[in-house]
């Protein structure tokens, strides 16, 4: 009589990333986003991985490509510090706005009071496939540096 099938458990799979600058993190493999057209300036980070914020609540978080382990960027989701945002972007047709996420590229200077995102060249992804590319709007009507902290 032959062997019942032994129960394998399920390994989820994963990608490395090994970074002096972000730590060691083992991405699952379906949580890696695809910009196949990569990132105006990077044409080669095509894989990211959305890195989980350093503090719960924040609305920053890192965007570590897995092609060029020291290259990420510091993004926010634009909607929840300008509501309003995603309703003015030109989203692909034939996939609903609440299946995609709209990020924005922020720029942290050395006063991190002056934080800045770039507004003008957002990037969209689409949930189901986890595939994103790099709006860039042509209107004066958003900046690449919006303040995102009120000054005095």
């Amino acid at each position: 009589m032959a062997e019942p099938a032994r129960q394998v458990p399920s390994v989820t799979a994963t990608v490395p990333l090994r970074s002096r600058r972000f730590g060691d993190h083992e991405v699952p493999v379906d949580r890696v986003l695809t910009f196949p057209d990569g990132i105006v300036g990077f044409p080669a980070a095509r894989r990211f991985a959305l890195l989980e914020a350093a503090r719960p609540g924040s609305p920053f978080r890192c965007l570590a490509c897995l092609d060029l382990p020291e290259l990420g960027f510091v993004v926010c989701e634009p909607e929840a510090l300008w509501p309003g945002y995603t309703a003015e972007l030109p989203l692909p047709e034939g996939v609903p706005a609440a299946e995609m996420v709209v990020l924005a590229i922020v720029t942290v200077p050395a006063d991190p009071t002056a934080m800045t995102a770039n507004l003008m060249a957002p990037l969209v992804v689409e949930c189901a496939t986890r595939t994103g590319h790099q709006l860039v709007l042509d209107t004066s009507r958003f900046t690449t540096r919006q303040p995102i902290f009120a000054r005095p």
